[in-house]
């Protein structure tokens, strides 16, 4: 066996609080290398007690629990095992990995070292070792309503204008305009409100805008004013009665915050500008060098400010001051006791201390028990996310294997496999559970566009997504075929006439919504299970399983045709490209059974 490859680590991903008096652990070994494993654990620190007072009568011999490990997942440089332990409060439980190979013998790995098992080994082992707990309540859960949430994204100034009082002073024309960084729809929240229903049809009970404050800029993500609401969207009382009206239909509200920035035109900074390092809010901001200037060319945007992506309009907040930290979270919280939001988005979140997320978080939860803070990552951190920084992130790792499998073919579909085990891997089971997996955001190309128009891929990629651990979310109008590229082409406006819009995608996505929700426990908390597969031929299978349900699946990414065949008393919920006459699946073709 392959030492080297051996390995766990005490208080993490792979050693966690999974319930009430239960504790999760997990083992990395070398791929095909380990044939089983068993965990032996207990109150070990008291064998050689034992063995020092054994012929006392009034001892109480205790033995080590022997347990085996279930191989869960795989990628194509390890295995990962995984057992569910009890523990008790204010008690440690102590444990060590016995491993046996095919036919180089057992091993037994301890905290300090791995060995060659022996009879007398519990006498010589240094044990790894289960925090000591004052309660059974530290894991972290995410809100019930979460698991069942499909995210619903909407730039406000595309989707719907419902009120012609709030006009931008120069608004592009809807159907015939090309999308730009600087022009103006007229999107707004009554136009929001009036698609309720249509939301509501579509199966939507999530929805996540771009940010509402007052700003210069189409996607108002440079605010002027933290407190104030962006006069083209419409008043707050009309925001107070959106929220209201998005929760009588079932709907949870999520709002983008863009944390780490103001607009130069904000009274900050323009404070700053003109009084310098005697500004009132000289520390509220990332200043190198006073005077304050707009740098020229040459000299680049950051000479004299920090700025956000070198946007010399939006220069950096100094979270590290106590004064901004305060009006930030005041400014959080008044959202909150004022309209009743359910979740922030934080932007840039990579580019935020963790601390003060941490710090956010608490306090949002505070205000509002059932309140979920997402941050939206570049790079996404491992481990317990939801215990050390927020509630919930954007998977990244998962949009970058979604687009190197499907749309570039970087991958085949065991380096595929490999990736997401690999990923889930990578953090707990909850972190995993309240991750968002999206298939396009405000900063991605359209998945029709990155499929090249063909709607059937983009379907067949939105069912695989949504047969994932993790939570689903896409842009506003994918389901009737918006279009675009890079930003801002992928902020076009949504298509509402029913000549522009594609019908087959939208029932597509009134049925792919509708499952999602029906199994959305089996989805979030069950077992993922891969099974046949073909690089050649581009297609697999996979199980999820839980509480007594099961779902079976085949997707077929190949240029030809798969036979599959459906067991008895099955059940098709969603299928695409189904020959059920010839028992196969073509191209971009999938099946999903309940079986």
């Amino acid at each position: 066996m392959e030492k080297a490859a051996i390995y766990h680590r005490p208080e993490s991903e792979m050693a966690y609080l999974a319930g009430k008096n239960q504790f999760r652990i997990r083992l990395r070994t070398k791929h095909a290398d380990v044939h089983q494993v068993e965990i032996i654990y207990g109150r070990l620190d008291r064998i050689k007690q034992q063995k020092l007072a054994a012929d006392s009568e009034d001892m109480e011999i205790i033995r080590p629990n022997v347990e085996a490990m279930q191989c869960t997942l795989k990628t194509d440089l390890y295995d990962y095992w995984e057992i569910m332990i009890p523990v008790k409060v204010r008690e440690r439980t102590q444990y060590l990995f016995h491993l046996i190979g095919d036919h180089d013998g057992e091993l037994l790995y301890d905290a300090v070292n791995v060995r060659l098992y022996m009879a007398d080994f519990l006498e010589k082992a240094t044990p790894f070792n289960t925090p000591y707990y004052q309660n059974m309540f530290l894991m972290h859960s995410n809100p019930e309503w979460t698991k069942h949430t499909v995210w619903y994204q909407i730039m406000l100034d595309r989707f719907a204008d419902g009120d012609e009082n709030n006009e931008p002073l120069e608004k592009a024309r809807w159907d015939l305009d090309k999308s730009t960084a600087t022009n103006f729809y007229g999107g707004d929240l009554q136009g929001v409100i009036d698609h309720l229903d249509y939301l509501d049809e579509l199966g939507i009970n999530g929805i996540k805008l771009s940010p509402i404050f007052a700003s210069y800029s189409n996607q108002k993500n440079d605010p002027v004013d933290f407190y104030d609401l962006s006069y083209m969207f419409g008043s707050k009382e009309l925001f107070r009665e959106f929220v209201q009206k998005a929760h009588q239909h079932g709907m949870r509200v999520m709002v983008q915050l863009p944390l780490d920035r103001m607009s130069d035109m904000s009274l900050q900074w323009q404070d700053v500008q003109r009084f310098g390092a005697q500004s009132r809010f000289a520390s509220w901001f990332k200043v190198r060098q006073f005077p304050v200037q707009i740098p020229s060319e040459n000299e680049g945007p950051d000479k004299y400010y920090l700025t956000i992506d070198g946007n010399i309009h939006m220069p950096k907040l100094n979270l590290q001051s106590p004064t901004v930290q305060q009006y930030l979270l005041e400014t959080a919280r008044y959202w909150i006791e004022t309209f009743d939001i359910d979740g922030w988005e934080i932007l840039n979140a990579d580019e935020i201390d963790q601390t003060f997320l941490n710090l956010m978080t608490q306090q949002m939860h505070s205000i509002k028990a059932d309140f979920v803070v997402m941050g939206q990552y570049q790079y996404l951190p491992n481990g317990d996310l939801a215990k050390d920084y927020i509630d919930s992130a954007n998977n990244v790792d998962f949009y970058t294997i979604m687009h190197d499998f499907f749309v570039t073919h970087q991958l085949n579909v065991t380096e595929m496999i490999s990736r997401i085990n690999d990923a889930l891997m990578k953090n707990t089971v909850y972190t995993n559970q309240t991750l968002i997996n999206e298939v396009e955001s405000f900063v991605t190309p359209r998945l029709i566009s990155e499929c090249n128009g063909e709607e059937d891929l983009a379907r067949a990629i939105i069912a695989f997504t949504f047969m994932q651990i993790g939570i689903p979310s896409f842009m506003y109008g994918t389901e009737v075929g918006v279009t675009g590229e890079d930003i801002p082409t992928n902020l076009a406006p949504m298509k509402w006439k029913d000549e522009e819009q594609s019908s087959s995608m939208l029932q597509f996505m009134k049925n792919a919504i509708a499952m999602r929700r029906e199994y959305a426990d089996l989805l979030n908390d069950g077992t993922l299970e891969w099974g046949q597969l073909s690089n050649k031929y581009r297609y697999f299978t996979l199980t999820r399983e839980y509480d007594g349900q099961k779902l079976f699946c085949l997707f077929n990414f190949g240029y030809g045709s798969v036979k599959v065949v459906i067991p008895q008393n099955s059940e098709v919920v969603l299928s695409q490209n189904l020959m059920e006459d010839e028992n196969k699946i073509a191209q971009n073709g999938f099946v999903i059974l309940k079986v």
